[in-house]
């Protein structure tokens, strides 16, 4: 993962190696299947994903018909952060696309981790409005 995530997070931020490993300790490790369900429509969601190898879809459900809203390409974070933030359950499925290595993180430790770290936090706010167009400050 250190390695996924140092490429990923350079893109934005240069983290020292102890910035890094600070960041990576908050994540623990999930492997999915092709096809598993990583959040579940209507499900409420308090994590941060990192995907760190295969691919994921977000889609939305209406009428019996899907309708695709994102891929996910490895290496990137990941969530329903309007879920997240309204503490109400997504409106979206994500599932993985084919065998994903993923880790989580608490919304909460991640929030935590911002208040101790002007770089950390300036980091998720940068990947929060390019990746989500979601304008939130910790």
């Amino acid at each position: 993962m250190l390695h996924s995530l140092e490429q990923f997070t350079k893109k934005y931020v240069e983290f020292n190696s102890t910035e890094l490993f600070t960041l990576a300790s908050l994540f623990k490790p999930v492997s999915f299947n092709e096809n598993d369900f990583i959040i579940k429509k209507s499900q409420r969601v308090s994590n941060i994903y990192f995907l760190d190898s295969g691919v994921l879809k977000s889609y939305i459900e209406n009428n019996n018909r899907m309708y695709n809203v994102k891929f996910y390409f490895s290496p990137i974070f990941f969530s329903d952060l309007n879920g997240i933030i309204n503490k109400k359950g997504t409106n979206r499925n994500f599932t993985s696309v084919k065998k994903s290595n993923i880790f989580m993180a608490s919304f909460e430790d991640i929030k935590k981790l911002n208040t101790i770290s002007e770089k950390h936090k300036h980091f998720f706010k940068m990947i929060f409005e390019d990746d989500y167009m979601f304008n939130y400050i910790f």
